[in-house]
């Protein structure tokens, strides 16, 4: 009896620790920046958010976001979303700057995977609180679209103003001579603090003349970042618009444009919120034309360049 108690536990031993096996990778979209399994997106809403993740890229190349949608949950969502970053190559080739959404319908979960180079400025904290308070509440609502959004500003947001923090720690920590250092970040403060009282002051000014105004939060923090990122006018107002005029008769892009006060800026963020947060879009920063995807270079628009650096970064949650 016992020889035959101990050949049914050698039978039974190979099925008991049979490996799972990882789900495949989808290939990347065809064109875009996301992939859509799920089917949450129109036609004209994929496109949409497709020229916002261009845009975002033309403005920095401090981060470079795709997105996947799915119906069939993964074993590991933040593994899977890790391993999706390396397959699809998102992010610029040595600069580790990709990120990548991962929302999986059937188990209600979502991760932002963020390489090792986005994530010197998007925190795994950060990617959390994204995928949390900001995706969340549209996925379980159906907003799809208007979520997918938000994300997609509150990503290259938290990647330009981390950065800034970033830049000025690094300066601070590199510098041989503190005492120069701690004057240069005196005064960035005291330039920043100021830029922002004022900024603060008209939007008082402009509820006061307009009581049913509303300036919710978001507006509020995009109208000082704008401000601080163009507190000096141009020189010549006239002689830039022309030169924004010609430039956009040529690429077929639209940039930012110089308001000088909180009403001036309003209509123009009404209209062209991604141009109008603190990220500027002007010739300047556009580089090199490309192909308009988050697979490729800066100067594109892309998010897919060979990127790397994904080492299991970033941040999500349920809904």
């Amino acid at each position: 009896m016992p020889a035959l108690v101990a050949a049914g536990v050698l039978t039974l031993a190979p099925l008991t620790f049979a490996p799972a096996q990882a789900a495949e990778a989808p290939a990347p979209p065809a064109s875009g920046n996301i992939r859509d399994d799920a089917n949450l997106l129109t036609d004209a809403e994929e496109n949409s958010l497709n020229d916002l993740i261009d845009q975002k890229n033309r403005g920095t190349d401090r981060a470079r976001f795709a997105i996947y949608t799915t119906d069939q949950s993964p074993a590991d969502l933040p593994d899977y979303a890790t391993d999706l970053g390396k397959a699809w190559g998102v992010g610029d080739q040595g600069k580790d700057n990709g990120a990548v959404l991962v929302i999986d319908m059937q188990g209600r979960e979502t991760f932002i995977a963020v390489a090792d180079g986005a994530g010197e400025y998007i925190s795994d904290s950060e990617a959390e609180t994204i995928a949390n308070d900001t995706l969340g509440p549209y996925l379980t609502d159906g907003n799809y679209a208007a979520g997918l959004e938000a994300t997609i500003d509150e990503v290259y947001t938290a990647a330009e103003s981390e950065s800034a923090d970033s830049n000025l720690i690094l300066w601070v920590v590199l510098g041989t001579l503190g005492a120069i250092a701690a004057i240069i970040v005196g005064w960035v403060l005291r330039d920043y603090r100021k830029v922002k009282r004022s900024a603060e002051d008209e939007m008082r000014r402009a509820k006061e003349e307009n009581p049913g105004l509303s300036i919710p939060d978001d507006m509020r923090r995009d109208y000082i970042k704008y401000r601080y990122a163009n507190r000096t006018a141009p020189v010549d107002p006239d002689q830039r618009e022309a030169e924004l005029a010609e430039q956009e008769t040529e690429t077929k892009d639209t940039y930012t444009r110089y308001a000088p006060t909180f009403n001036a800026w309003l209509p123009l963020y009404a209209t062209m919120p991604h141009l109008y947060s603190g990220s500027n879009h002007v010739p300047e920063n556009s580089g090199a034309s490309g192909g308009g995807s988050s697979f490729g270079g800066f100067s594109g628009g892309s998010s897919f360049g060979g990127g790397g650096g994904f080492s299991g970064g970033g941040g999500g949650g349920r809904f």
